[in-house]
């Protein structure tokens, strides 16, 4: 007995207990994002907070109806264009903004706000509101678990959908760059309005109903009459072979590829092989028509 107490006094067979305090990482419960998109030849940036259903009911639930939301958590949600964007048939100039939303039953009310200074819509003022519009609700083909937002159905005309998701359901909301109304102008005043025999200004006209998909047969009729003008610029003949091409008149674009390669070759231009398989395709096609 007396060794056991000698034993304990000296500490041996007593495990200490360490007074270490320990703190775990926890995830955030509403994780930050932010998603950059260009839109024509604007760039739109969206910084939220994603917060996650877990198992909860959420619209009508969590976020109630007919209620104005921060459109998502912690801090409120912002909306930055490096240029002008239209929404709503309005045309919002270049900056940042606050985007907050009313959900309902089916539809959405969408608020452009420019106080972006708020946590969440504490202190939100409809003073600085400078658009307001509704859009229709509707059932996502998939539960999303976090708060997501996501800019969809992009063409080449500058327009897309910012889509909000949550739980079952989403919305989109339309937008658009004014950059192609503007070009389109300028096009409309100076080559059909006013028939500007312009080779360059005709090329880049060309080459944007190429780009964007309208009236392929006006754009090689811009290009025919640029090069005239100018029959030596490789870029004319090329970039009506292009068109030709996707409108399937191979007789008339072999014609335009020869004289792309052959410029091409001179001035020894990039793509010379891809352009020789084409022409080589493109003559069988013809001698089994």
């Amino acid at each position: 007995m007396k060794f056991l107490i000698a034993l304990l006094s000296i500490g041996f067979g007593v495990p200490a207990i360490s007074q270490e305090k320990i703190n775990f990482a926890l995830p955030a419960a509403s994780p930050s994002g932010s998603i950059t998109q260009q839109l024509g030849t604007a760039d739109v940036t969206i910084t939220y907070s994603r917060p996650m259903a877990r198992g909860r009911k959420i619209f009508g639930g969590l976020v109630p109806l007919d209620s104005l939301w921060r459109t998502g958590a912690s801090g409120c949600t912002t909306i930055e264009f490096t240029q002008p964007m239209i929404m709503a048939g309005k045309t919002l100039q270049a900056g940042k903004y606050a985007l907050f939303t009313i959900p309902g039953e089916k539809d959405w009310t969408i608020i452009i706000n420019t106080d972006t200074a708020l946590h969440g819509a504490f202190g939100y003022d409809t003073k600085k509101d400078i658009l307001r519009f509704k859009v229709p609700s509707e059932t996502a083909g998939k539960t999303q678990e976090a708060f997501t937002m996501t800019l969809e159905d992009i063409n080449n005309k500058g327009g897309g959908n910012l889509c909000l998701a949550w739980e079952n359901t989403m919305v989109n909301i339309p937008m658009s760059s004014p950059a192609d109304e503007k070009i389109m102008a300028v096009i409309n005043q100076r080559l059909i309005t006013s028939k500007e025999a312009n080779a360059e200004l005709q090329y880049q006209a060309a080459n944007y109903y190429y780009a964007t998909g309208r009236d392929y047969k006006q754009a090689v009729i811009w290009l025919n009459e640029a090069e005239k003008a100018d029959p030596e610029n490789f870029y004319y003949p090329n970039l009506r072979q292009k068109i030709l091409g996707d409108l399937k008149d191979y007789k008339t674009g072999l014609e335009a590829a020869k004289k792309a390669l052959s410029l091409g070759e001179k001035k020894k231009m990039n793509g010379i092989p891809a352009l020789k398989k084409r022409i080589a395709d493109w003559e069988i096609i013809v001698q089994n028509k």
